[in-house]
């Protein structure tokens, strides 16, 4: 626990320093990349916090969303941005082999949305909703953006946080991830009004003995 605890106090004290030199970037470009890197670093230190309390305990799922939701909009938000982030669903626990992995997930899906699915509205919400199905574990992140690209596909897409979503997804996980336009009702024209975007992960329980 006491090794948990250090390695998180490092974890946070490398986000800091890569905060101050975000801070120092004229580049926008370069102050984006810091500003997403000190964001992954604090969502594996969420888990090391967790696992600070117990080591042997199993980590709430739920709890770590909302953790990296509420440091997510503090770090990856515009200034002048209304963004809100909110969580839905039962308390889901998993081993800490699935959930440093599903940590990461989450914090690039709601990276990614802040910055490509709201962009540079003035408001935004995006909402996690995670469902227990069992033996398996389904992540549903929506926002309420201008919806993807025509044919987008997030397995050729070159965004390092999307490659990072799917070799997580997929390696680590064993899961699978879909992501979709969120629909409105048809417009006059007959063509679609998409009121968003949304990712979908779904992933097998593994059992809480494995750590």
């Amino acid at each position: 626990q006491e090794v948990h605890h250090r390695v998180k106090n490092n974890l946070q004290n490398i986000a800091a320093i890569l905060r101050i030199q975000a801070r120092r970037c004229k580049s926008e470009e370069a102050k984006q990349h810091l500003t997403d890197a000190v964001n992954r670093v604090l969502s594996m230190s969420v888990i090391h916090e967790f696992l600070s309390q117990d080591e042997h305990r199993s980590i709430n799922l739920r709890d770590v969303c909302q953790r990296i939701a509420n440091q997510v909009a503090d770090v990856a938000r515009n200034p002048e941005q209304e963004l809100e982030i909110r969580v839905h669903g039962p308390q889901v626990r998993l081993p800490a082999s699935q959930a440093t992995p599903a940590a990461l997930v989450v914090n690039e899906l709601l990276l990614n949305a802040v910055e490509h699915g709201l962009g540079a509205r003035s408001r935004g919400t995006i909402t996690i909703t995670l469902h227990d199905l069992g033996d398996a574990v389904q992540l549903v992140i929506e926002d309420d953006g201008d919806g993807l690209p025509p044919n987008f596909d997030p397995v050729q897409n070159r965004s390092l946080g999307l490659q990072i979503v799917h070799t997580l997804v997929t390696d680590d996980l064993k899961g699978s991830l879909q992501m979709e336009s969120v629909a409105a009702t048809t417009v006059a024209n007959g063509d679609p009004a998409y009121l968003g975007a949304r990712a979908i992960v779904t992933f097998p329980k593994r059992s809480l003995q494995v750590d």
